[in-house]
């Protein structure tokens, strides 16, 4: 066959009807019609609906008109820029063709829509992968919230049966990988964020029930805006995370049952997995945006009976022979830890226990909880030993991209302890460091406040070193050829949560370096923060906001001293 004859469209039937005209599809992608009625040959090969310019009302110019998804149906440039509230550039909400949502109103079922929407964004089968292979070596290292084995076998058979569950999780692990685009407001301005959101919506508008895989595809888009600047999206992705997780009955004692943990301890340790990522992405969206005021979810989604709550992912391990993986190994102080493990049995997520501790603190220090009255000096020393052990754990399992909230739970709790320490004249200096008071019931005479918030913020200092280090190695490396990407996987370690513990860290030295935390180099540590958030607005735009924070802080501070 040659070339000329292929790009031909296929010969309509003998006896046919033919239209006067080329239908808009083909005119749009400059390709042969052979004006079959009452669909020509090439949109019954691609499943669109053939129309012509008679169909969508009076004559116009060539190429004039364009599908609308907002009107669904081909209109004018002008009266679609009226719709989207834009007036001189083309509406940019979607990577997608305009023409696959004209098979919305078609007979294509909803698999088949999302598996070409997948398709065309990640352009080849090649893409796809890619993107998952991209996505368990960054995130999944720190958010582990995939089984890989279950997953590959589900994206092979994708291939052969197209999945909306499957595609719209692909396309969701993509966008949570990417670096965030040159936008001076938010997120919002990624095009890829609102193809991933339409669709995730669509696919929950038409699948009959809720999936694991809806609901792991939810939380990557709340991880998402919660970094990226998206505060109110975020808190209401978290809201539906939640509700999911109430409609799959995660909130009845009985199904967290013994009987239910021997039976089917693998299923049982996914959903313990996913309800404490939700947990952990609220307690992100409470923290990061404190000006913002935004009640924690989880809080309010008590399960049944009250005195019951939901299992910790290692609490199923005792049922699952893979489980030694997981062992606190007390020679080597910290979780072992195959990085290469892709089953349920050995998958490890401690980041649960953080989330936990986090969600407690900040319970504790809620003033809007009327049944809760603030720590003693006794169940702040408690918790803060429990934090201290299990943040020991993960730096010694090499688990430090997520220590960041363990960071901000020790910090939080033994700031009010902080401040009845402080200098009189200093004990007011607090302003602007998020969620603190300067109410405690603790004693002048207690210490320990002070030594806790000195050993976290030289070790998120630490931290913040090596993260810098490690991009500087990473862009010498790329420089002298002897690098075969660029700089991004020295960022892959850095989960959102650091960020916000180098500026709360920043902010404390600030107000306290050279008071009661008795640091003399605490302008030094502060300027290697802000280093450290500078390198994070390249992976999380939300460090941008942190990065503002601190600078404002430190001017105020500077000014002050003359």
């Amino acid at each position: 066959m040659s070339a000329a004859s292929a790009s031909q469209p296929p010969s309509p039937q003998s006896g046919t009807l033919k239209s006067p005209r080329v239908c808009l599809n083909c005119r749009r992608k400059k390709k042969a019609c052979d004006k079959g009625l009452p669909s020509c040959s090439r949109c019954i090969e691609s499943r669109q609906v053939c129309l012509h310019e008679d169909d969508v009302g009076g004559s116009s110019t060539p190429g004039s008109h364009r599908f609308s998804p907002i009107m669904g149906q081909y209109v004018s440039p002008m009266m679609e820029q009226h719709l989207v509230g834009g007036s001189h550039h083309q509406p940019g909400w979607s990577t997608l063709s305009p023409s696959l949502f004209a098979s919305m109103d078609s007979v294509e079922d909803i698999h088949s829509f999302i598996f070409r929407c997948l398709s065309e964004i990640a352009e080849s089968r090649q893409g796809v992968e890619l993107a998952v292979s991209s996505y368990f070596a960054d995130v999944n290292t720190w958010f582990t919230i995939i089984e890989r084995a279950t997953f590959e076998r589900q994206l092979e058979d994708m291939w052969v049966n197209p999945s909306a569950e499957t595609g719209v999780l692909v396309l969701c692990m993509r966008l949570i990988t990417r670096s965030p685009i040159a936008n001076p407001i938010s997120g919002m301005g990624d095009r890829h964020y609102l193809s991933a959101k339409t669709m995730l919506n669509l696919v929950q508008s038409k699948v009959p029930a809720f999936s694991i895989q809806l609901l792991q595809a939810e939380l990557l888009v709340a991880l998402y805006e919660c970094s990226h600047g998206m505060p109110q999206q975020a808190y209401m992705s978290v809201g539906n995370c939640c509700q999911m997780s109430r409609a799959l009955g995660w909130h009845n004692k009985a199904f967290w049952s013994l009987e239910q943990q021997s039976l089917g301890p693998r299923q049982l340790k996914m959903c313990s997995i996913l309800w404490w990522a939700i947990v952990y992405v609220d307690c992100l969206v409470h923290v990061g945006y404190q000006d913002q005021k935004y009640p924690l979810h989880t809080t309010n989604f008590t399960p049944s009976p009250s005195d019951f709550s939901i299992p910790f992912p290692e609490a199923l391990d005792r049922y699952l022979p893979g489980s030694l993986a997981f062992s606190f190994h007390q020679g080597h102080q910290g979780f072992l830890l195959d990085a290469e493990l892709a089953q349920i049995d050995g998958l490890v997520w401690p980041e649960a226990n953080s989330a936990g501790y986090l969600r407690t603190v900040l319970q504790q220090l809620s003033p809007s909880n009327p049944s809760s009255s603030p720590p003693t000096i006794a169940e702040r020393n408690s918790i803060t030993e429990l934090i201290m052990g299990h943040t020991i754990n993960l730096l010694a399992g090499k688990r430090t991209a997520a220590v960041g909230a363990n960071f901000i739970a020790l910090m939080k709790i033994n700031h009010a302890g902080l401040l009845v320490n402080a200098h009189p004249h200093r004990s007011g200096s607090s302003a602007g460091i998020p969620g603190t008071s300067a109410s405690s019931s603790a004693t002048a005479s207690d210490l320990r406040p002070i030594e806790t918030i000195r050993s976290v913020i030289d070790s998120v200092y630490s931290e913040a070193h090596q993260q810098q280090q490690a991009l500087a190695a990473a862009t010498a490396s790329m420089s002298s050829g002897g690098g075969s990407g660029s700089a991004t996987p020295s960022l892959r370690s850095w989960a959102p949560c650091g960020a916000f513990a180098a500026y709360y860290a920043a902010l404390l030295l600030i107000s306290h370096g050279d008071g009661v935390l008795r640091d003399q180099e605490w302008l030094i540590k502060v300027e290697g923060l802000k280093k450290t958030l500078e390198i994070g607005c390249r992976r999380w735009k939300v460090a941008e906001k942190y990065l503002e924070g601190v600078n404002i802080a430190l001017s105020n501070r500077l000014g002050y001293t003359g």
